[in-house]
């Protein structure tokens, strides 16, 4: 039987005998005592509860795996770098691209700021396609329609950790610019392809080895997904324009579509406008020059 992906990739190796999960919990337990910082301290400045950090505690003697919001807690609790205390994948890491110029980023603004002009049109447009569709399909709701469209961009979940949305902010930027699908992503990394959606999304908190298996597929340090410094944060921010440069180059064909598909709703609705339009079109190609 072919090993999974997850048995493949380097980083398995740190997982052998939960050798990671022992090593960083031993870490950040020690250096908690050596600044003399008490578990219920350390709970209240991380948003860890104590329970947590207890379990966490004791990974260093039973290797029992641990959660990403709570290493990243911890770590960002007593100003650790996660560049140092999470080793290497031992797979690929490839260098960011450069960062996009003061004038690249001036055209972007510029542009997504017209885009928002059209958000009104798009919402009217969904709800003129609802009432096509009910005279044969009544239970069509346009509200949900609405509603899906505003979720599935939604970048700030309610009750979600800031750093599992960070993480998923990142993830979804790097998969993008890689031009995968969340179902390249799933596999390469060995990732179940509904984890991929809510993790994404900030709404799953993963195990740490599991940051490790999408770091590795995406060939950067596992510790930038929980980097909390100001490099980072700039990075992410281009990261995320990038991509957005990307999804709207997508969309062109899309949007191509969709225009094709109402004229033809249009048309197969109203035939004596669509005759009117092909007479018209035709006499315009018919036309002599000197007559027009």
């Amino acid at each position: 039987m072919a090993k999974k992906p997850k048995e493949t990739q380097a980083n398995a190796r740190l997982f052998i005998d939960s050798l990671l999960y022992k090593r960083v919990s031993t870490e950040l337990t020690e250096h908690r005592k050596k600044i003399g910082l008490s578990v219920k301290r350390l709970s209240l400045i991380s948003g860890v509860t104590v329970t947590t950090i207890k379990y966490f505690e004791l990974s260093r003697e039973n290797g029992k795996g641990f959660s990403v919001g709570t290493v990243a807690g911890l770590i960002k609790a007593m100003k650790l770098d996660p560049m140092k205390v999470l080793p290497s994948h031992g797979g690929i890491i490839v260098d960011f691209p450069p960062k996009l110029t003061a004038s690249k980023v001036k055209l972007l603004l510029q542009s997504t700021d017209n885009l928002k002009t059209f958000k009104p049109q798009i919402l009217d447009l969904i709800r003129s396609l609802t009432d096509v569709a009910r005279v044969v399909k009544p239970d069509v709701d346009a509200a949900l329609a609405v509603f899906t469209a505003e979720e599935t961009y939604n970048v700030a979940p309610q009750n979600s950790l800031e750093s599992l949305i960070t993480f998923g902010r990142r993830l979804r930027s790097l998969r993008i610019l890689k031009d995968w699908s969340r179902a390249d992503l799933a596999n390469t990394a060995g990732v179940a392809l509904g984890s991929i959606f809510v993790i994404e999304a900030g709404m799953q908190n993963p195990s740490l080895q599991t940051l490790y298996q999408l770091a590795e597929a995406l060939n950067v340090h596992p510790a930038f997904f929980i980097r909390y410094d100001e490099v980072a944060a700039n990075q992410q921010i281009d990261l995320e324009r990038r991509a957005a440069s990307m999804i709207a180059g997508d969309q062109i064909s899309q949007v191509s579509d969709l225009l094709a598909t109402l004229e033809y709703i249009r048309r197969t609705t109203s035939p004596a406008d669509a005759l009117n339009d092909t007479n018209t079109t035709a006499c315009r190609q018919l036309r002599p020059e000197s007559l027009k």
